[in-house]
Formats: structure tokens, C-alpha cells, sequence
């Protein structure tokens, strides 16, 4: 199995409070089952507020659909992890998502 994150951005949707309990039943058995198949599903919520240090970056669409969670799952390609992240029940919520492979850097070697 290799490592893959989905990047969520939530575009805009007013939620009721059903509609808040409904996806989070969806997104619970949506999880389990995964985990259940051995996809090892990691996920983080971000905070709403950020900061964009460096680079001023412009455009119609930039920000307006922000990032606000990543899960990180085991698959075995790429392919296999855009199926997954495609069954996500996160689509029925006006959310966007993107899928790409990852790792951890590699470690600064040690000079003596």
C-alpha cells in the first residue's frame, strides 16, 4: 500500500443542523467501511482562520473555496485512491476534492 491524501475545500453551503447530522452519519460509515477494507483513514480538520505569509497569490477562485480538512488513507495507487475519494460523502456537500500521493521528507543527512 502506498500513502495518498485527499485535500478538502468547502464550497459554499448553508448547513441546517439535519443536514449537519446527516453528513456526519455519512462520513461515519463511510469511514468505518474504509477502515474496515484496510485504508487506514487519517483525518484533520483544519481551523477556518489562516494566515498567507510569502507570495501574494490572486485570482477569482483563490480562497474562496478553502482547504478545511485532509485525510490521509493507505491505497494501492492512485487510481484506487480517487475511487475512494470519489465515495466520499463529503460530494453531496458542495465540497471539492483533490488526491495526491505523499510522503514524509526525506531527513537532512548529518555532516560531522
Amino acid at each position: 500500500m502506498k500513502q495518498f491524501v485527499i485535500l478538502f475545500r468547502q464550497g459554499p453551503y448553508k448547513f441546517t443542523d439535519i443536514a449537519k447530522a446527516h453528513r456526519q452519519a455519512a462520513i461515519s460509515l463511510w469511514a468505518r467501511e474504509q477502515n474496515a477494507r484496510g485504508h487506514r483513514l487519517e483525518p484533520r480538520s483544519l481551523a477556518p482562520s489562516f494566515t498567507r505569509p510569502g507570495i501574494e497569490v490572486t485570482g477569482d477562485e483563490y480562497g474562496q473555496w478553502p482547504v478545511t480538512a485532509l485525510l490521509f488513507l493507505d491505497a494501492r495507487d492512485l487510481d484506487e485512491a480517487t475511487a475512494i475519494a470519489a465515495s466520499h460523502p463529503a460530494k453531496d456537500y458542495n465540497v471539492a476534492m483533490e488526491v495526491r500521493s505523499w510522503a514524509p521528507p526525506n531527513p537532512v543527512p548529518q555532516t560531522s
